[in-house]
């Protein structure tokens, strides 16, 4: 095992914070994807959402907020580990008093902080809209725990497979098929007989749109899925399961790439 610094993680996550959070793309993508909301019916500013309960409504903003958004999210992601390779720093790196698996993990958790701050406020201008409009300030410990449990396991969810899968796929082409997924895998809708209108993993323990934790903690009608907490609890705990298995199959490939060099 590499000998590397006590700092050696929190040095790869800082830097790594900081090189996407000043990304214009990193702005400029979320502030568009945030335009589409403006066409969801599921808006704390809409007719419909008047007589929902604060602890509904803030489910379905955290629902709203994880309809489009974990697009921009992966497609985000996807080139942060290939860039280390682009920018030929990779060799270099490996010269440095951190493990690769510090690095990587650093590279993980910077990256996925620093494209949560812009997702984070625009969650936070709809919990001040519903704090303010309802006059009821239980709705920003609420939506703390809504986040926490419907958005959050989802993003990291994805975090983990956008940087794992591009060290075997090409970027472009894992942003073409991670669209794809998302729409088939999330949003497919259900039949009139109640069954999905295709094969799909939409509506099931595997889907990071959030809706298993969203009918499960919090009760809202706006989830498809009926669910119980302890399924909701099974879908958050899976999908937290596999990001982490992503991100320890790509360390092993890394590994394995680096010591055939």
């Amino acid at each position: 095992m590499r000998k590397e610094t006590p700092f050696a993680l929190g040095g790869a996550l800082l830097y790594e914070f900081k090189m996407q959070v000043r990304r214009k793309a990193l702005w400029i993508t979320f502030l568009v994807f945030s335009l589409a909301l403006l066409n969801l019916t599921f808006r704390p500013w809409s007719p419909e959402s008047e007589g929902l309960l604060v602890p509904h409504l803030v489910a379905n903003w955290s629902l709203t907020v994880q309809f489009f958004h974990p697009v921009a999210f992966g497609i985000l992601l996807a080139d942060r580990l290939p860039r280390d390779r682009r920018t030929k720093v990779e060799e270099l790196l490996d010269t440095l008093p951190a493990s690769l698996g510090s690095r990587l993990l650093g590279k993980y958790l910077g990256a996925t902080l620093a494209t949560l701050v812009p997702l984070l406020l625009i969650y936070a201008a709809g919990i001040i809209y519903i704090a303010v409009s309802r006059g009821d300030l239980s709705a920003i410990p609420l939506a703390l725990a809504s986040f926490a449990t419907i958005n959050l396991p989802g993003l990291l969810f994805v975090a983990a497979f956008s940087i794992s899968c591009t060290a075997v796929l090409w970027v472009p082409l894992y942003q073409f098929l991670f669209v794809g997924y998302w729409f088939w895998g999330n949003l497919i809708p259900t039949s009139p007989t109640g069954g999905n209108m295709m094969p799909t993993l939409s509506h099931t323990i595997l889907t990071p749109f959030g809706e298993y934790m969203a009918n499960g903690f919090f009760g809202t009608e706006q989830a498809t899925a009926r669910a119980t907490v302890w399924e909701g609890i099974a879908s958050m705990s899976l999908l937290l399961s596999l990001g982490a298995l992503a991100l320890y199959g790509s360390y092993r490939l890394l590994v394995w790439q680096r010591d055939r060099r």
